[in-house]
């Protein structure tokens, strides 16, 4: 078996060679991308292709025409590579995390006569609306997908809003497939122990959390209404605590007194769990965000706009997590949490019971397995449940 580091191991018997363009890095976290992988190496070949220039080309900090330029040349070289590495393994499905690593993928499918599967995050169309792009680049983003959504044999996704979507751009609901972005109960209990409710064991001043790749436009505004509206708040409400950011490219700003910056925390579990709230003032994007679910799996209550409740169907305000469909009304709910944490037990064994009846990985391994083979699937009736 090829691993993400070349080593070979035994081939499982039934098991197919299965090309991952691109390449992931293996972190121990929910991320959808590393988590799938190792659900597909449980009972496939997996030989990942590590793209050279991503980290130019997807760089919206960096000048934009000369980015596009290179976009073809680039397609047409993570093409070539990929059919080299795939005639090398014998591979029989190429497997691609977003619409522009599917356009090389389909290079590699259509030469070999291999199925060719992508895993969409989120719908383009709806994440360029969301985040106010002109109508050039949405229509761009939209023809894109069509064209690869119409070509590769099946296309997962992540929530129902972002499968409707694709079904409206003509793609055949037959090759649509639904599987969330979930967590691993088993990984998150090893790191921070057993589950328990928030408010058991934790002292001193309560400590607020917010994670995230800061990278991405959402959270960086997310950030920005913590520091400029959510900590004045607190403060003039007599409310003394901690909160603090976590993830990558923390940006360098004049914070308030009561929020730190951790910068990249390696085991987010366990800083969620240190948490008394976990706040997650994200109102633009798509798909579903991880880091709701892994606030519920670890047992720290939630608050969150009601853009982040739509991508995770049962979650109910009051029952599971605060939802807030207004500034004013979020900031009522982290006082209404920091002062009445008594109530926040309930909800946070709610969250967790909802995490393991619906976003369970283990779960949708063989949803998976049946989409990767073509033998059809369960995953978009599962998903809805």
């Amino acid at each position: 078996m090829v691993t993400m580091s070349g080593r070979v191991e035994a081939v499982r018997e039934g098991s197919d060679a299965i090309l991952l363009i691109p390449d992931v890095e293996m972190v121990n976290t929910s991320e959808r991308g590393p988590k799938i992988v190792r659900m597909m190496r449980d009972r496939h070949e997996v030989v990942g292709l590590r793209p050279t220039w991503d980290r130019l080309l997807y760089d919206p900090r960096r000048a934009k025409w000369p980015r596009v330029l290179l976009y073809a040349l680039d397609k047409a070289i993570l093409g070539w590579r990929g059919l080299l590495l795939a005639r090398r393994h014998r591979v029989r499905v190429v497997f691609c995390e977003s619409a522009h690593h599917a356009i090389a993928g389909l290079i590699v499918a259509r030469v070999l006569g291999v199925r060719c599967v992508w895993d969409s995050h989120g719908n383009g169309k709806l994440f360029y609306e969301s985040l106010r792009k002109g109508r050039l680049w949405v229509r761009l983003i939209a023809t894109l997908e069509k064209f690869v959504g119409k070509r590769v044999d099946d296309l997962i996704t992540v929530s129902p809003a972002d499968a409707a979507a694709y079904a409206e751009m003509g793609l055949p609901p037959s090759k649509i497939h639904m599987i969330p972005s979930c967590v691993t109960l088993a990984d998150v209990d090893s790191i921070v122990g057993p589950f328990r409710p928030d408010g058991e064991g934790n002292t001193g001043p309560p400590v607020l959390v917010f994670f995230g790749s800061f990278g991405y436009e959402p959270n960086r505004e997310a950030l920005e209404f913590i520091n400029d509206v959510l900590a004045p708040h607190l403060e003039r409400q007599g409310l003394v605590c901690e909160i603090r950011i976590a993830g990558r490219d923390i940006p360098q700003i004049d914070y308030h007194r009561f929020v730190r910056p951790l910068g990249f925390v390696p085991d987010i579990y366990s800083c969620i769990r240190s948490a008394s709230l976990s706040i997650v003032p994200v109102r633009r994007g798509v798909g579903i965000l991880v880091k709701v679910l892994d606030s519920m799996a670890v047992g720290t209550p939630v608050v969150l706009f009601e853009f982040g409740a739509r991508g995770i169907p049962g979650i109910r305000h009051g029952v599971h997590a605060y939802v807030a469909a207004t500034e004013e009304e979020f900031l009522r709910y982290v006082e209404e949490a920091l002062r009445h944490p008594e109530a926040n037990r309930g909800i946070a064994t709610e969250a967790r019971r909802l995490i393991e009846r619906g976003y369970e990985w283990d779960s949708y391994k063989d949803d998976l397995d049946a989409i990767l083979r073509g033998s059809g699937t369960r995953a978009l009736e599962a998903g809805a449940t």
